[in-house]
């Protein structure tokens, strides 16, 4: 799927991994919330908080790069990047009643 800026996505099938890296090609997305090691791995690894949401948590695309890869985003109050490869399968929400 193609990603818009200004739209609302979710991801039903993975845990996001969301930093507020300036370098935001060293991010990597969890698929565990279980996977302790890997959150302090990136934790430390970016020198950086992370957030690990739950699928189908709603996010706000706000930026992405030239090639789509890398977006910003706002999840609920936090802005951050995320790593978008192609398989973490986004859909639009929509508002049913407009």
């Amino acid at each position: 799927m193609m990603l818009k800026v200004g739209k609302l996505y979710s991801c039903s099938k993975y845990f996001l991994l969301l930093t507020n890296a300036n370098d935001a090609r060293r991010t990597h997305r969890a698929t565990s919330p279980h996977n302790v090691e890997a959150l302090r791995y990136w934790i430390r690894e970016l020198g950086n908080p992370v957030s690990l949401y739950e699928p189908l948590t709603p996010l706000l695309v706000l930026s992405m790069t030239k090639k789509k890869t890398y977006i910003e985003v706002l999840v609920g109050d936090k802005r951050g990047w995320l790593v978008n490869d192609g398989w973490l399968e986004f859909k639009e929400i929509v508002d049913e009643a407009a």
